[in-house]
């Protein structure tokens, strides 16, 4: 049999009216259970799924908006790559200028010109632009100049260290009296002997300078030169002054192009004030002339 129990419902309002009744059959009433029981769990699981996609969205448009900034950033990335490549060909030319300009290679290793333009930039860039390969050629090309920039630093340092070191002046004002060469002895006018140097003519006690810089390796008294100072220059250059007055440096002292070194004297086998001066270079004296230009004779 049926079960025909029923289920009533009372609904009043505190005010004391009207009573509404509502009377279910138990099978109804459960029906109407299960049926609220489904409707909740699929209202459930829709808003879940509403809330899932609304995340999905947003991370969608999450993922646009970084795929946009990206695609703009490597857009940047590769210009600026491309603008970075033209840099380093400029350097690399201005390498090669330097590197002529200096004496380290021969004049015909310079060439090509270049330069930049609108219209070059609003042309789309090479596939290999602001990529991994042209960064790493990049990479390279900076290593190579460094390297070449440090060579012509070296090579600048060392033309500037023999250029101070390479006598440019007569080290007394005065007159040639005699050059370098074969000559008659002074003293007794018959022999003839070998003028490693040249005599200037000067007034006694006139200062002496040293014509470039180095180091004062001798300092004193020798047969025929009298008072001499002798000076290193570096690059197997020495000089020498004689017959000189007095000092004014001594043995191991470092000078300067232009320091004063001595006084003009006639120390030694000498007929009268003047400086004796010689050059010689890896052991063998050589004209003085060579190195002073404008020199003048008496």
């Amino acid at each position: 049999m049926l079960n025909k129990r029923l289920y009533t419902f009372i609904v009043s309002s505190h005010d004391g009216g009207r009573l509404w009744r509502l009377s279910l059959p138990y099978p109804l009433l459960i029906g109407i259970a299960v049926f609220a029981i489904i409707g909740l769990i699929s209202a459930g699981v829709a808003t879940y799924r509403y809330g899932r996609m609304l995340l999905i969205v947003s991370d969608y448009n999450h993922l646009l908006a970084e795929n946009d900034s990206f695609r703009s950033e490597n857009h940047n990335y590769r210009i600026q790559t491309a603008q970075l490549g033209e840099k380093i060909d400029f350097l690399e030319t201005l390498a090669r200028k330097l590197t002529v300009y200096s004496g380290m290679e021969s004049e015909r290793a310079v060439g090509g010109v270049g330069g930049y333009s609108k219209d070059a930039f609003a042309q789309p860039l090479p596939s290999s632009a602001g990529t991994l390969q042209a960064i790493d050629t990049y990479n390279r090309s900076v290593s190579r100049l460094e390297e070449g920039y440090r060579n012509i630093e070296n090579n600048l340092s060392l033309q500037a260290l023999v250029k101070s070191v390479t006598p440019d002046r007569l080290p007394v004002r005065g007159y040639i009296t005699e050059g370098q060469g074969m000559r008659r002895d002074p003293f007794t006018g018959t022999s003839r002997e070998y003028h490693t140097g040249v005599d200037i003519s000067a007034p006694l006690g006139s200062r002496i300078i040293a014509p470039a810089d180095g180091m004062v390796i001798f300092a004193g008294y020798r047969a025929g030169y009298g008072k001499i100072v002798v000076i290193d220059h570096m690059f197997g250059m020495i000089t020498r002054y004689g017959h000189l007055y007095k000092f004014n440096v001594q043995a191991g002292q470092r000078v300067s192009r232009s320091d004063v070194i001595g006084y003009v004297g006639n120390t030694g086998r000498s007929t009268g004030p003047h400086l004796h001066f010689e050059i010689w270079w890896h052991n063998k004296a050589i004209n003085p002339a060579k190195f002073l230009a404008g020199v003048r004779r008496g």
